[in-house]
Parts: C-alpha cells; sequence; structure tokens
C-alpha cells in the first residue's frame, strides 16, 4: 500500500500536461544555423550522405571506409550482413548541427557511431589523416556492433541485454584498428606509466578506455599475433562473457592480463627515465594543472615585450584565455571568458592558437561565434573584445599577426580543403595564399613579413605543374606532415623538413635565420631547430613525454612551449635555446620507433590502393577434408534475394567515367524503437504496452507512438507526437488520452478516475547554445468520473494552456548534479476561461541558479525562484519536500479532490524541513543555498561483505521560502515580547548524502526546521532520487 502511495504521488508531480510531450526545463541546445541541402553517394557496403560543398570529403569517405572495412574484415574475420550508412559534415561546426543525436556534441567529440539504426556521424576538420582516423575509428564501432549484435534494432536491444562490451574493449578496438600504435599514443601510456596512474584492465575508464584500451590490443597483438584479436572478439561473442573470451582465446583472465600488461608498460618505459628529462629539468613551469585541479593550460604566446604570457587554460571548468607574468608565473588576470557567450561557444583548445599584435596591445584568436568561427581581437589592457571578423569559412584556427601588424594569417576550412588565408584588418580583404586540396594548417609569419611557414601532407608535389590531372588525394601518403615556407607575394613554396617523422608548430626566430619546430622522429615530440641558411637541423629538447605549441620571443632567449606531463598540460618557459649547439643532445629512438622504424604504426594502415579493392583478404582454407552438401557441388544454391540486394556492384554507384552517383535525400522513415507486449485476461479482456520511435536517416524528422492499453481505450493510455527538427526553430505536434484513477476519502467518494485528452502545439527558437524561447499551446479536456458514487454527475470540462518560456544554461555536471556556471529560467502561463468551462489565470514565474566552483570538487550553490499568479481562479504553488521524495509525508493528506490541485497546480521543490503542502497559495518565493563538498572519496569494508563506496558527495543545505494568498503576507511575527519570529516565512536547514549509482542519483537529506525564536523540529528524513538541483 505504501508503494502505490509513493507512485501516486510521483504521478502527481509529473502531470503537468502541457509539458506531458515536449522538451526539457533546462539544458543546452542544438541549434540548426543552417539549412542543409542533402545528397548522397554509395559505395558497395556503404551510404554517405553529404552536403552543398561536402562531395569531394563524401568521395574521399566512401574510398576509406572500403578500405577500412577490407582490414576490419580481414582482422576480425566478419563479412558485413547490413549496409551502413555514413553521414558527413563539412565542418566540426555542422557536426554540432546533426539531429541524428539530439545532445550537443563537444568540441572533444570527432565523430559518434549511433548504435540502433548502425550510422556513423563524422566531420572533416581540415586535416585528411585526421578525417581517415575517425571515419576508420567509428567504422569499426558500427562493423562490430553488427559482429557482436547483429543488425536491426531488436537484435542489438537483445544483445546488449545479454552482454554488455567493457568500454576499454570496444574504444580501444577502435583506437588500435585506426590507429595501429603511434607516437602519441606511446606518449600518454609512457606518462601514465612513469606517473603510476595505469588501472587494472577492469578499470580502463575515461580518457584510458581509449588509449589504456588500445594498448591492452597493441600488446596481445604484439604478444600472442595480431589475429588473436578478431578470436577475442569472437569469443566474447560466443561466451557473452569477457572473462571466458579471454580464457577461451588466450588463456588468461582480466587479472593475469593486467599484470602481464603492467608487466609489459614497465619494460617498455621505464628505462626512459635515465635517458630522457621531465620537462622542468630544462625549462621553468609556469602553470600547474595539478595545483590548479584542471587538465589543459596551452597555446602560450610571449608578448613582443616579452614580459607576459597569454594562454588557455580550463582551471575555471570552462576554456578561457588568461594572462600571466613571464617572469615569475604569477596571474596577472582573466583576459576571456569562454564557452559561457553566444560569440564565444568553444575556444578551440584542441588547436590553440593566441597570437599578440607587435605592439603588445591586442592579442587575436580564433573561436566557434554561434553559426561560423571567427577572429576575436582583444584589447589586452581593457581584457575586451574590440574586434570580430568573420568570412563565411567552414572553419577558423591558429591566427598568427604579421609583423607589420597589418595582417593577420590563419588555417581556414572551405569546401574540403584546408588552406592558409591573410587577413588585412584595415581593408577587411580577405586573401588566399594556399588554395589546393592539401591539409595546410599552423601558419606563422616570418620577421620580414614576407613568407609564411606552415604544416602541410603534400609531400613533394609543391608546385601546381607537377600535380597530377587525376590526382586523388585518397591515394597519397596523407598522414606525413612536413614543415614549409611559402612567399606571400609570388606563392613559391619550399619544404623545409623531409622526413618520415611529423612535424607541427613551426616558429621563426626573432631574427628570421632559424626556425624552431617539434617532431617526433625519435618517438617523441622535442624541438629542433633548422638553420635556413645552412640546411642544419638538430634537436635542443630530450623530454619525457612531449612538446607542443612553441612560442619565441624578440631577443631570442626565451622559448615558450606547452608539454604533457603527469596526466596534464601545462606551460614552461625556456631560456637561451640557442645555446643548445647541434650534437649536444643526441637522442635515442623509443622502443617503439626501435621495432617499427620504417613504418612508425606497429600496424598496417587502410590506405586505398587500386589493386587492393578487389582483393580477397579473407584467410584461405585448405577445402579438401570438408563435406558439402550436395545441392552445393551440383551448383544448384538457392540464394536469398533479399540478402542478394544489400550490397552493390561499382556499376550501380558509378558512372562510366568512374565518378560516383549522385542522389537527391529523401525522407524514409525507420525504426529507432518498437517494443511491445500484450496479454488477455477474461476480467480485464486485452492488455498490453506499445512503444514505437521513428525517424529518417537524418534524425531531422521523429515519431513517436506510446499506447498503455487496460480493458478499453477510455481505460488506455496512448500518446503521439511529430517533431519537425531540421531549421533553427523546432515544431512539434502531439495528441494524447490518459486515465488516471484516484481514491477520494472525503465523504465517502471512493474511486474517481480523470480521463485527460487532447493536442499540443509546440515550438523551441534557440538563439544560441545557451539560450532559447519556448511556447507551447494546448487544449486539454478532463472528464471526472465517479466509479464508486455513480448518483454523482461526472465533472467534463474544457481548457486551453499558453505556455512561453526564456531559458538560459551554461552549466557545467559533476557526477551528482550542475558544479559550474548558471541557468534561469522566466516562465509565463495563461489559460482564460472558456465559456462556462476552464479556469482564469495567467502566472509568471522565475528560477535562477547559479553555480560557484571553489576549488577541486568543492561548490557553492545559490538559487532564487518566485511566481505570482492572477486571475478568477489563479494557480496554487505548493511549497514543502524535496522531488523524488520515496518516504514523502504530506500535510493533510494529498490534494485530489479538485482537479485544479491536480493539474493545474505546482510545486516548488526543495523545501527540506516540511512535507509536502507545507506552504501554498497564489505567490511564492523560495531561496536555496548548499555547500556541496567530497564526503567519502573511497570507503571499502573489509567484513562481512567486501562491499566497497567511492565518491559519495556530501552537502550542508538552507531552504527558505513561503507561499502566500494575494497581499495577506506576514514575513516576520514580533509582537511576542518584542523577539521577531518567522511566520509566513519558512526556514529549514541540514545536511545530506548524495551517490551516483549509475542509473540514477540516490540522496539522503536530514533537515530540520525553526522560526528562528524559540521553535525547532526534527529531525526528518528525505531518501529520494534523481539529480541534484
Amino acid at each position: 500500500m505504501r508503494m502505490k502511495k509513493v507512485a501516486l504521488f510521483i504521478l502527481m508531480l509529473t502531470i503537468a500536461l502541457p509539458q506531458i510531450i515536449f522538451g526539457q526545463y533546462f539544458g543546452k541546445n542544438k541549434v540548426q544555423y543552417e539549412n542543409f541541402h542533402w545528397q548522397y553517394i554509395q559505395s558497395e557496403h556503404f551510404d554517405i550522405y553529404f552536403t552543398d560543398g561536402g562531395k569531394s570529403i563524401a568521395e574521399f569517405a566512401a574510398e576509406i571506409a572500403e578500405a577500412s572495412y577490407q582490414q576490419l574484415r580481414e582482422d576480425l574475420r566478419y563479412d558485413l550482413v547490413d549496409r551502413i550508412k555514413i553521414i558527413v559534415h563539412n565542418s566540426h561546426n555542422d557536426f554540432q548541427q546533426t539531429n541524428v543525436d539530439l545532445s550537443p556534441p563537444e568540441e572533444s567529440v570527432g565523430g559518434f557511431t549511433e548504435f540502433f539504426k548502425n550510422r556513423v556521424v563524422v566531420p572533416f576538420e581540415g586535416e585528411w589523416e585526421k578525417f581517415r582516423h575517425v571515419i576508420h575509428h567509428e567504422l569499426t564501432h558500427a562493423v562490430m556492433l553488427q559482429m557482436v549484435y547483429g543488425a536491426g534494432v531488436q537484435s542489438i536491444i537483445t544483445g546488449m541485454a545479454r552482454l554488455r562490451m567493457p568500454l576499454w574493449l570496444i574504444e580501444g578496438l577502435a583506437e588500435y584498428e585506426s590507429r595501429g600504435w603511434d607516437t602519441e599514443s606511446d606518449m600518454y601510456m609512457r606518462d601514465a606509466t612513469l606517473s603510476g596512474y595505469v588501472p587494472p584492465v577492469d578499470y580502463l575508464y575515461g580518457f584510458m578506455a581509449y588509449k589504456g584500451g588500445q594498448s591492452v590490443l597493441y600488446y596481445l597483438a604484439e604478444k600472442y599475433g595480431g589475429e588473436k584479436i578478431g578470436e577475442l572478439l569472437g569469443k566474447v561473442k560466443i561466451t557473452k562473457s569477457m572473462t571466458r573470451g579471454l580464457k577461451q582465446s588466450i588463456g588468461i583472465d582480466t587479472e593475469d592480463l593486467t599484470e602481464k600488461w603492467h608487466m609489459y608498460l614497465k619494460r617498455e618505459y621505464w628505462p626512459d627515465i635515465a635517458n630522457r628529462k621531465e620537462p622542468e629539468e630544462f625549462a621553468k613551469k609556469m602553470t600547474d594543472h595539478k595545483k590548479w585541479s584542471n587538465f589543459v593550460n596551452s597555446g602560450p604566446a610571449i608578448s613582443p615585450k616579452g614580459d607576459k604570457i597569454a594562454f588557455l587554460s580550463d582551471k575555471s571548468g570552462y576554456f578561457d584565455i588568461y594572462l600571466m607574468s613571464a617572469i615569475d608565473g604569477k596571474m596577472i588576470s582573466k583576459l576571456v571568458s569562454g564557452q559561457q557567450t553566444a560569440n564565444l561557444e568553444e575556444l578551440h583548445w584542441l588547436r590553440a592558437g593566441i597570437s599578440w599584435s607587435p605592439d603588445s596591445k591586442h592579442i587575436v584568436f580564433a573561436a566557434k561565434a554561434g553559426s561560423e568561427d571567427a577572429l576575436h581581437i582583444v584589447d589586452v589592457k581593457k581584457r575586451k573584445i574590440v574586434q570580430e571578423h568573420r568570412f563565411g569559412l567552414d572553419g577558423v584556427f591558429t591566427p598568427s599577426w604579421s609583423p607589420d601588424g597589418e595582417n593577420i594569417a590563419f588555417m581556414g576550412i572551405q569546401n574540403g580543403n584546408g588552406d592558409i588565408y591573410s587577413f588585412n584588418i584595415a581593408t577587411q580583404e580577405l586573401t588566399q595564399i594556399t588554395d589546393d586540396v592539401f591539409s595546410d594548417i599552423q601558419p606563422q609569419w616570418s620577421p620580414d613579413g614576407k613568407t609564411i611557414a606552415f604544416v602541410s601532407d603534400r609531400g613533394d608535389l609543391y608546385d601546381e605543374n607537377n600535380i597530377p590531372a587525376d590526382f586523388d588525394i585518397y591515394t597519397e601518403d596523407y598522414s606525413q606532415k612536413d614543415i614549409y615556407i611559402i612567399d606571400v607575394e609570388t606563392k613559391k613554396l619550399k619544404r623545409i623538413t623531409n622526413t618520415n617523422a611529423l612535424e607541427a608548430s613551426p616558429v621563426f626566430s626573432p631574427s628570421g635565420s632559424k626556425l624552431a619546430y617539434t617532431s617526433d622522429e625519435s618517438g617523441i615530440y622535442n624541438i629542433y631547430i633548422y638553420d635556413l641558411e645552412s640546411g642544419m637541423n638538430y634537436p635542443i629538447t630530450d623530454v619525457l613525454t612531449g612538446i607542443f605549441n612553441l612560442s619565441w620571443h624578440g631577443d631570442e632567449k626565451k622559448l615558450a612551449f606547452t608539454s604533457f606531463y603527469q596526466a596534464g598540460y601545462d606551460i614552461y618557459l625556456m631560456r637561451n635555446p640557442l645555446k643548445i649547439k647541434p650534437g649536444d643532445i643526441q637522442l635515442k629512438e623509443t622502443n617503439f620507433i626501435s621495432k617499427h622504424h620504417e613504418t612508425r604504426r606497429g600496424k598496417k594502415r587502410a590506405f586505398v590502393y587500386e589493386k587492393a579493392l578487389g582483393k580477397e583478404l579473407l584467410p584461405k582454407n585448405n577445402y579438401e577434408d570438408f563435406v558439402f552438401d550436395e545441392k552445393f557441388k551440383k551448383g544448384n544454391i538457392e540464394v536469398n534475394e533479399k540478402e542478394k540486394s544489400v550490397f552493390l556492384d561499382s556499376a550501380d554507384f558509378k558512372l562510366s567515367d568512374g565518378n560516383y552517383k549522385i542522389s537527391k535525400y529523401k525522407i524514409k522513415f525507420s525504426p529507432d524503437l518498437i517494443y511491445g507486449n500484450a496479454v488477455y485476461d477474461q476480467f480485464f479482456g486485452l492488455q498490453g504496452m506499445t512503444q514505437i520511435a521513428l525517424s529518417d536517416v537524418l534524425g531531422n524528422h521523429r515519431v513517436n507512438i506510446y499506447t498503455n492499453l487496460f480493458y478499453d481505450l477510455r481505460n488506455s493510455n496512448y500518446q503521439f507526437s511529430y517533431f519537425y527538427l531540421p531549421k533553427k526553430t523546432d515544431f512539434g505536434v502531439g495528441a494524447f488520452h490518459y486515465a488516471y484513477y484516484f481514491y477520494i476519502w472525503d465523504y465517502n467518494i471512493g474511486w474517481v478516475r480523470d480521463r485527460n485528452y487532447g493536442a499540443n502545439l509546440y515550438m523551441s527558437h534557440p538563439f544560441s547554445k545557451f539560450r532559447r524561447f519556448n511556447g507551447a499551446l494546448t487544449w486539454l479536456a478532463i472528464e471526472r468520473d465517479f466509479i464508486n458514487t455513480p448518483e454523482i454527475s461526472s465533472d467534463a470540462r474544457n481548457f486551453l494552456i499558453a505556455d512561453l518560456s526564456l531559458v538560459n544554461d551554461t552549466v557545467l555536471w559533476g557526477i551528482t548534479g550542475p558544479v559550474n556556471g548558471n541557468r534561469y529560467s522566466v516562465d509565463l502561463r495563461y489559460s482564460p476561461k472558456i465559456g462556462s468551462q476552464g479556469v482564469d489565470f495567467v502566472t509568471l514565474k522565475m528560477d535562477y541558479r547559479k553555480y560557484f566552483k571553489i576549488g577541486k570538487d568543492y561548490n557553492f550553490v545559490y538559487r532564487l525562484s518566485g511566481g505570482a499568479s492572477a486571475g478568477k481562479q489563479p494557480q496554487q504553488f505548493f511549497l514543502g519536500g524535496t522531488s523524488g521524495w520515496l518516504n514523502y509525508r504530506t500535510r493533510d493528506g494529498l490534494r485530489v479532490r479538485n482537479l485544479e490541485d491536480i493539474y493545474f497546480s505546482t510545486f516548488e521543490l526543495p523545501m527540506r524541513g516540511a512535507f509536502y503542502y507545507e506552504r501554498n497559495g497564489d505567490r511564492f518565493f523560495l531561496n536555496n543555498m548548499e555547500f556541496r563538498f567530497p564526503l567519502i572519496r573511497y570507503f571499502l569494508m573489509g567484513w562481512p561483505l567486501p562491499i566497497g563506496f567511492q565518491n559519495i558527495r556530501g552537502v550542508l543545505f538552507t531552504d527558505i521560502g513561503g507561499a502566500w494568498y494575494g497581499d495577506d503576507f506576514r514575513g516576520i511575527d514580533a509582537s511576542r515580547g518584542g523577539r521577531p519570529a518567522l511566520k509566513d516565512i519558512f526556514f529549514g536547514y541540514g545536511v545530506g548524502a548524495r551517490m551516483n549509482l549509475g542509473m540514477f542519483v540516490i540522496r539522503l537529506d536530514v533537515a530540520w526546521t525553526s522560526d528562528i525564536r524559540n521553535y525547532t523540529d526534527g529531525p526528518f528524513y528525505y531518501f529520494s532520487i534523481g539529480p541534484e538541483f
């Protein structure tokens, strides 16, 4: 009986009908800034969707997908049974507008695979090798998904219920198949090993699921052979267990694997301690990610005067730009606050680039500004953005200010090409410096302003005259990156480096005679000096992990850089770099490079070669001992035509000239989810539940159908909704019918049934990622039938409700709730009286919440909300209790007699120290303050059961609120003895704990209440579920 009451009350908290099928109260927005026109091409196994200007990258994706699949087919010994759809976006900005997944992807998300329809969604970010990697990575997920769980929504759901693949295997396999092993992966695992944060295999989560999982599989391939990876995956599928799969394929369990893998890592990396240096041994550490409890401090830019360094950091939780002293590293100021406004949605931290004006008065950086990237110029003294420049490009990165202060060079992306551009600030003229298919990145001006150094994958093809007419980038080795210099006037190119290593981050010496850059030639990214006169190059560092983002000051005595060390990125300042002469440092190759000097990968990579496309890659077998069916021996083989038609011949998808056929995208719905069950009862008839979710390939059109049949249609629940999402403004329409049952004790009324049915219209217009305007119009009919007292006439009423709201949300989330930022909403609701029916009210509410980060894991939260309702039948606000309260208590029972109390009232929570319905009125205010902190980081019991708990959060709170009718409010009563006491103001306080159990957050609060004079009551215990507010 108690659980039935709990369920009933939770139902009452959630049946505000105008919000039945639409939206969420808070949350960031998915904004469609562009009206895309989609087309698609097909290859043998894939359908590739692309938009305007994306034909070349779609063709690249098709070729790479087929080559990647051939490698996966060989490694995993699996043939696809269904086609895979690949959706390609021209840039990361376009990618963030996809509706395949409705949550807005962060800057660090380079692509994703949608499991139920097996769709791969990837952006082109200006670098062909990066694009190849993400296609192969996500395609590995898609192929593995079919292999392990089968094709189709129901097969996947059923398969996932029986087998949960560990994240390290899922992401590790995708990284291993798409990368093999490389110097970047080697860097992360070297640091993890030497810094002591490599976990057991079963605890590879977060970033370590990617790099740690990749390392585990690389170790298994090195020790047992690459074929064991496919065998392992096959055994895991068959046995439905990671442990049994390991045992049957390799002969060890996860504990044995952890022990052997850890020992391998120690033997691989521990010798480097004696041979190489920590970055602090040869440079001054200017930031400290461990002290600041952050991850990234990068992109240093030394001012021309040499006294300041501007840099990018996530020390606040958001990515911001800071200014510090180049003398002692003291923080001077925050110049730019990022990721909280529309013009600074993202600061491109993965491609950090800041440049100073020659007079040291301004800096320039690139950032996502709504629909496109823009260059932002900041007045350093005023700490204010004074100019913003947009160019209509698909992406803008790594600006460099010219020595004369007139031009800014940057890397720009347009229609599948990553090129170098120059922008004249005075004339607003944009000049394209390079214009070809190659990836040209990281431009840096020379001191005389005549040339620009940059990084490119063009190899020897730096002269337009020697580029073949039938050149295709996907047949080349675009993984190789070298440094080039281009004359801005003549466009003549000169190749500076020509190694099989990866070079990056070129920067001229202030005199212009030398060039500093980073290279992984030894297996670790170190700083090299290139003499432009003699052509000699030599290393000046021998670091343990890696160096990036160089900045060289005018007197040549200060060289700033970023280094990854001890699980974070920090900025260092190296003095007098040119004192190190050629031959002073002899770099020793890493173990990885020594073993794989030629390939530098540890695994073959999926290049496209004509001869490989038709090659049979499955292992050849000797069939002499096989027993064949008689029909097979006679050639009488029955072929399932449906299966036969899934994959295509080249004649089906290519024209006679070898080009791909292009087709216009057409909307075609397919199921995202179909679920149903049904039973027949001799007393209650047919009962059952059905859920159907349909959408098109792009997710722009969505249909949801829900039914819960009980006895007949009047007693059943059903709902239909359609959402139109391809434009900036989202629209929705829905219809619903719900039957609710309540028991009314008054006057022995007994059971009543409320039939609620109606229709909704909905719209949402986002202004940016953070702010939106919502509107909804609902027609609602309610029919109340008195089941136990049929002599009482049924109550049938009609209502019209209009809702408008403005919502802003910039918060960052922790494990139990928001931890930083702010969010607010302003809501207006109006319901007119319709003839003799309906209600007559207009309600205005506001809710503001601010989250302050106080060091690592500590937060202070302030919330203020309030509202008022007017009209002949104003809405009521109920104060008291908390959301998701399982052991709830009410003041004077559940209010279910009046329709208005159920359907047109709102619970304003939390107000702890009180019961539900503690205070009510048509006016209210509520103030909540909480200090949140880590209560138990890790706790493990030894007896009687070895049960462990971790990351249990604690909270100290106060809740102050009140509700009243009209002007009848007396907050404080001072009549008795002159000592004030709270009257219409409620004051509660207490302590609590929260723990994230994965599926949900569980909360325990203990609260007391006081009138601040002499009355106290409590404790009250609140056992509840759901995230913190």
